[in-house]
Order: C-alpha cells, then structure tokens, then sequence
C-alpha cells in the first residue's frame, strides 16, 4: 500500500522524472530510516505504549516504541490498518500527508550513503559487498556492526540498530575513505 501510495504520488509531482529516479525517490521514502521518521513525527511509539499502561506490558512498550525499526514497522502497519478500515483513498491521503514533509529530503541523492557510494563505485568499475561482523543486545535492543568491503579492502565500518542502518553507517564511511563528500 505504502509502495502503491508513494509511487503514484511521485509520479504526479515529478511527471517527467527519469524512472529510475522515480525508483530512487521511493525507496528512499518508504525505508526504514523515513518510516521511523513518519512514527516519531505521528507519536506512534508513544500512542502504542499508552494502550498498555497499567500492564506488566508497559515497560517493555515504552523500550520498544523508541527502537528505530519497531517505530518503522508501526508507520506501515498504521497505514495497513487505516487501507483495511477506511479504503485506499483515506490510506493514499494519509501516506502522502504524512511523508509530504520527507520528499525534500528524498530528492538529495546524497540522503543514502550506500546508494551514493554504488554509483561512485559503478563509475570507477568496482564494487562493494557488506559483512555483518558483530551483533550485540537482547533481541529486543539489538546492535549491529558491518564492514563495506570494496574489492577485498575494508573501507568503512558502522553501527547501527539494524543491519540496513549499520551498513549506511560503513558506506559513508568508505565514501569519505574513498575521497568523497558522502552525506
């Protein structure tokens, strides 16, 4: 629904957008980092944690409604509800009201580091893989730290709350290693 709802309005506001700037555009959109983003803005970690006060439950709502990935997932499923409660137009409105305020945001090609770093590296005809090394935390606080490994050297390193967020972290990394701005 989410995919469905950005996509239709990227092409609205940007009719003559090359299609895989369009792509671009919308995965930067509906990634985690904007979906926790859309959650923090709409209070859906706090509005969780207060259908559960009072209960043995409580405590643990609160942690989680500040984990970064629970916050993301909270966005989609609010969005999920709001399509199976009221239709796809209230869900399509509510979708694009609330990431309106990231479109900016999602134009700067530089917002994501480990796009940035593969189309510099797709220039100079190399590549790059991510390796998780460690994962630290109870499953409910998790911590990631990974390596960007560009033809066998270690470039860049990142931690992180996930391992998509960990892996930015390494790519800007290894762009600034790399001798670019990155973000």
């Amino acid at each position: 629904m989410l995919d469905l709802a950005l996509g239709a309005y990227l092409l609205e506001f940007l009719p003559d957008a090359p299609e895989g700037e369009l792509s671009r555009i919308k995965n930067q959109l509906r990634s985690a980092r904007f979906c926790a983003v859309v959650a923090r803005n709409e209070r859906l970690g706090e509005r969780m944690a207060a259908l559960v006060v009072g209960t043995v439950h409580e405590d643990a709502a609160w942690r989680l409604g500040l984990n970064h990935s629970v916050l993301a997932d909270l966005t989609e499923s609010a969005l999920g509800a709001i399509f199976l409660e009221r239709g796809w137009d209230e869900a399509n409105a509510a979708a694009v009201e609330a990431f309106r305020p990231l479109f900016a945001h999602a134009l700067d090609p530089r917002v994501d580091p480990k796009t940035a770093l593969q189309e510099v590296l797709q220039r100079r005809g190399r590549r790059v893989a991510y390796e998780s090394v460690e994962e630290t935390g109870p499953a409910h606080a998790r911590r990631f730290r990974v390596v960007a490994i560009v033809d066998g050297d270690v470039l860049g390193e990142g931690e992180g709350a996930s391992r998509r967020s960990a892996e930015q972290h390494a790519a800007r990394r290894a762009l600034h290693a790399l001798g670019e701005q990155g973000t």
